[in-house]
């Protein structure tokens, strides 16, 4: 006689039925394996004294996306929450905020135009907009390579530069100041590696645009928006997490 037990078990996103029969002469199907994946974490340290310093005072928004090497696999890590859900009230809808990490967001995600309040970013990637720290945290699959993107602006940092009138008359209706600036690092998703981005390039003040320019010589305080980037993997189970 032939006893069985059944077992369900649960895996990364995956519910698994495995049959246990002891019975020598029994049958039993392997198991689907369960995704072998590891945790990418970011963590960005501002300095407050620097947007402190702007027209405003308020911190910056923050967007954080990586693209597969391999594949045409593209992620959102984390986006500050005006810009991820459309929400501008009691600001001026800035267009300019973070144009770059908008125009990957559009590749993402199939559309041609910035987050909404209808139609926002998913809850599980937008943030608070932090005044200290951000944290934020994705499964990968093990020993997958990426490249990854982090883009900041701060409102009303004006300068020589970036005006809020220029000679010519043109004012900076979205009260932009220094436009946003953007880092771009690689990582392996290997437990133990860690990684730090480099200053990659700048956008425009007054359009957006999907590219940032090479051209750094004009961004002056902005340069220090950001204390330290650092991107780390773990072989631990991770979440979704962001904070102040």
């Amino acid at each position: 006689m032939r006893q069985c037990a059944t077992f369900i078990l649960v895996g990364v996103g995956t519910a698994l039925l495995v049959a246990s029969c002891h019975n020598s002469g029994a049958a039993v199907s392997a198991p689907d394996r369960i995704p072998d994946v590891v945790v990418l974490a970011f963590n960005i340290e501002l300095n407050r004294h620097v947007y402190e310093d702007s027209a405003w005072g308020d911190p910056p928004q923050l967007a954080i996306w990586l693209e597969s090497e391999t594949s045409q696999d593209l992620r959102t890590a984390a986006v500050t929450h005006r810009t991820g859900a459309g929400d501008w009230e009691g600001k001026v809808e800035c267009s300019v905020a973070l144009p770059c990490w908008v125009a990957f967001y559009n590749r993402q995600t199939g559309t041609t135009a910035p987050p909404t309040w209808d139609h926002p970013a998913p809850d599980a990637v937008t943030c608070a907009t932090p005044r200290v720290e951000l944290d934020a945290t994705l499964q990968v699959p093990r020993g997958s390579r990426w490249r990854y993107f982090v883009e900041v602006n701060v409102s009303g940092d004006y300068s020589t530069a970036f005006p809020s009138l220029t000679e010519a008359g043109l004012s900076d209706r979205y009260g932009n100041g220094q436009p946003s600036i953007v880092y771009r690092g690689t990582i392996e998703a290997t437990a133990g590696r860690t990684s730090q981005p480099d200053l990659w390039g700048r956008t425009d003040q007054h359009v957006p645009m999907s590219k940032p320019i090479p051209d750094l010589q004009p961004i002056t305080t902005a340069k220090d928006l950001l204390r330290s980037i650092t991107v780390s993997c773990t072989s631990g189970a991770g979440r979704q997490r962001t904070g102040e």
